[in-house]
């Protein structure tokens, strides 16, 4: 399976909120950092970052891919990653993230975003003309 395609599978599954069923896609020493946080390293530290994750949104969790590029074994995707907040929104959260699949599995994932404005999203905050219109 291409790299594109393994990244493409992975943030399909995320609507699943499932975290075992990510594993099969994740190699043994995947690293998955949030810039401007710890990094997780290893398959349990990742799956279980990812289980944080979908417990701290139990309503909503989804990744949809605006854009999708691949070179060799680096994909780099621009998504929205859709959450409920607690006024029960859907919100789309504007990241961009960059994977490094070797083998067929997804070995570095790194993700970009803007803290500042999840904090808008969640606090109710008008933030409409800060994200870009898909």
């Amino acid at each position: 399976m291409a790299a594109k395609d393994v990244v493409q599978q992975f943030c399909d599954l995320m609507v699943e909120r499932d975290a075992e069923a990510l594993r099969p896609l994740l190699a043994d020493d995947v690293v998955y950092q949030n810039t401007g946080m710890e990094a997780a390293s290893g398959i349990e530290a990742v799956l279980g970052n990812v289980a944080g994750q979908f417990a701290m949104f139990p309503d909503s969790y989804e990744y949809r891919t605006m854009n999708l590029v691949g070179e060799g074994d680096v994909v780099m995707n621009e998504r929205l990653d859709m959450i409920t907040g607690p006024d029960g929104k859907v919100h789309g959260l504007p990241v961009m993230g960059t994977f490094v699949v070797r083998d067929g599995k997804i070995a570095r994932w790194t993700d970009y975003w803007d803290s500042g404005l999840i904090m808008k999203m969640m606090s109710g905050g008008d933030y409409a003309a800060l994200v870009p219109n898909y």
